[in-house]
């Protein structure tokens, strides 16, 4: 049975979420603040984390800096009264899968855990590592990007984005198509975001670089491998 952990420190939402998430075929482990929460995480190794952000002792964003130190691929999904924009941005930095606000029904709760439960499944034909180029690879399961033998540790939505980039390295992907990618969802901010998250990695693979994030106006993004000039050319 997975294993959920759930912190919340209002007892009658959490009393409501945590009859709906059993009634889904989960274990529900209940946190009522962030102390507690972090101190559930390392008792019963849950498969994933729903969250509130606000919380006393600890806030959700806190827990889940903490909690990304040790392990960089269990979900964790922040569910918060807080509107979206800078709130969100600021759970997606802490290590967040996804933001997702009170009013939504509790169906489509369960419809994202299941969407990112998925996302951490192991896939038979995934290579452990995608080849980039010379010297530079990237690990999607562990969010690992190795360039120049230095390691850089991504976040789920970076490496998501980074991935669907590499599987279709040399051509220009459109934001629509990106966003399923990196959020699967309606989250209104994501467009926005989605540019912030090309401007990170462009860190990596600037314009002038070999594998280079470019953007081809009416097309999207693309990372482009340029070909090597040939000896005596």
């Amino acid at each position: 049975m997975i294993k959920i952990l759930y912190a919340e420190d209002d007892a009658i939402q959490a009393k409501m979420c945590i009859d709906y998430l059993e009634k889904a075929g989960y274990q529900v482990f209940h946190a009522a603040d962030g102390a507690q929460a972090l101190s559930l995480y390392q008792k019963e190794s849950p498969d994933l984390i729903l969250m509130d952000v606000v919380m006393p002792q600890m806030t959700g964003f806190e827990v889940a800096k903490i909690i990304r130190r040790e392990n960089v691929s269990i979900p964790i999904l922040f569910i918060s009264s807080l509107p979206g924009g800078q709130c969100a941005i600021d759970g997606f930095h802490s290590g967040a899968d996804d933001y997702i606000r009170k009013e939504v029904l509790l169906e489509e709760v369960v419809l994202r855990i299941e969407r990112c439960l998925k996302n951490v499944e192991p896939q038979k034909d995934e290579m452990d590592f995608l080849v980039i180029t010379d010297g530079v690879w990237f690990d999607p399961v562990r969010r690992n990007l190795t360039k120049d033998n230095e390691v850089y540790q991504l976040t789920p939505i970076e490496a998501r984005i980074l991935k669907a980039l590499c599987v279709n390295k040399n051509q220009f992907l459109d934001k629509e198509y990106l966003l399923r990618e990196g959020w699967g969802n309606g989250f209104e901010e994501s467009y926005r975001y989605l540019d912030k998250v090309i401007s990170r990695l462009r860190k990596y693979f600037p314009k002038n670089a070999e594998a280079a994030i470019l953007t081809s106006w009416g097309k999207g993004f693309g990372l482009i491998i340029k070909k090597k000039k040939k000896k005596g050319a």
